[in-house]
């Protein structure tokens, strides 16, 4: 039997653009005392000891290239893509069945933007990341966004209307003309779109009514957060609140009430986690921010946001507890040194 065998997405489109270069970015330093990363003992899937170091560092790091993909025609149904010999799925942590769109037959486009990245529909910080700031691309050709069949993420309905950036989720559609972005590089032109959505949002949040939580705020996880926080968070919570720190849980807020919450922080202290997006769209520029680290899972990403509008970024990274030592602690006195170290810093 002949098979027809599926190529990249690359290969099917008919058109391929750079938008914009891959170029390298220098940051500052990062704020951490002497032997945190040392006590590093893993990584998540796409991160390592190299790329870690050199985002805490203000090493030079070389960020992709966006790159527009043309499909003509292209065909979405549930959550896969095809385009000629591409085959492509997206699938989701939010699924949705037939039922929910309510559309009996497919539906027609002559042009639009595809929303979707590959994983915009796994977790929240990539689809604020990844799809909202791909969105202002088609926007700027005039393009409606469409994204394959899932249901929206919590907070998403008031980041679109804060924003202005409308998605259509569809369960089948055809399209005569189909626009995709490879937007995963912070280069220039990601930047720029960033920043011009973080301003929307925080012009929006400027203005909304309520009391914000102050200059120093710990922000929670929440409770359902238990394993990829500090054994010792009931402690930590308590001296940060004795510093004058506020407590701010965002998955117990709706996006608004996060917004004015964290509108006027000064510093704020964190566990690692997607909910460190909400700064990134709401908080003032020049943001200290202090992340607690899971020794067995490193990540510094959010440190590359937080350079794009001034800020400063420290990290303690915890030790595992010796009778669970999948769970870790932080050690409190160093935890107000490397605050006071973060407070002095410009």
């Amino acid at each position: 039997m002949n098979r027809i065998r599926p190529v990249s997405f690359a290969s099917a489109a008919t058109s391929v653009r750079e938008i914009a270069p891959e170029v390298p970015s220098v940051g500052k330093r990062a704020i951490f005392l002497p032997g945190e990363f040392e006590a590093v003992l893993g990584y998540p899937e796409d991160g390592d000891a190299q790329l870690e170091w050199t985002r805490i560092s203000g090493g030079s790091h070389l960020h992709r290239a966006t790159v527009e993909y043309m499909f003509e025609p292209a065909h979405i149904k549930n959550i896969t893509l095809k385009a000629g010999r591409y085959v492509g799925r997206f699938p989701s942590v939010l699924p949705a069945a037939r039922s929910h769109f309510g559309e009996a037959d497919p539906i027609h486009f002559r042009d639009a933007f595809l929303s979707t990245s590959g994983l915009s529909g796994q977790q929240f910080g990539h689809w604020v990341r990844d799809s909202l700031v791909s969105e202002l691309h088609g926007r700027s050709l005039g393009l409606p966004s469409v994204g394959v069949a899932r249901k929206l993420w919590p907070h998403e309905p008031a980041f679109r209307e804060m924003s202005g950036l409308a998605c259509r989720y569809l369960w089948e559609a055809r399209f005569d003309r189909l626009i995709l972005l490879h937007d995963m590089g912070h280069n220039h032109y990601w930047e720029r779109r960033f920043m011009e959505l973080r301003q929307t949002l925080r012009d929006r949040a400027a203005f909304m009514p309520g009391q914000s939580a102050g200059s120093h705020i710990y922000l929670s996880r929440g409770a359902g957060a238990r394993p990829r926080d500090p054994a010792n968070l009931a402690l930590i919570q308590a001296m940060l609140e004795d510093l004058g720190f506020r407590t701010v849980v965002p998955s117990s807020l709706s996006a608004q009430e996060i917004a004015v919450a964290v509108r006027d922080a000064e510093m704020v202290v964190s566990a690692e986690g997607s909910h460190l997006n909400h700064l990134h769209f709401f908080a003032p520029d020049a943001l200290k921010l202090l992340v607690l680290q899971d020794p067995h899972r490193f990540y510094a990403y959010h440190k590359g946001l937080v350079d794009f509008y001034d800020g400063t970024f420290g990290f303690i990274v915890g030790r595992p507890e010796p009778d669970t030592p999948d769970r870790f602690r932080i050690d409190l006195e160093n935890l107000k040194r490397t605050i006071h170290l973060l407070d002095g810093a410009s």
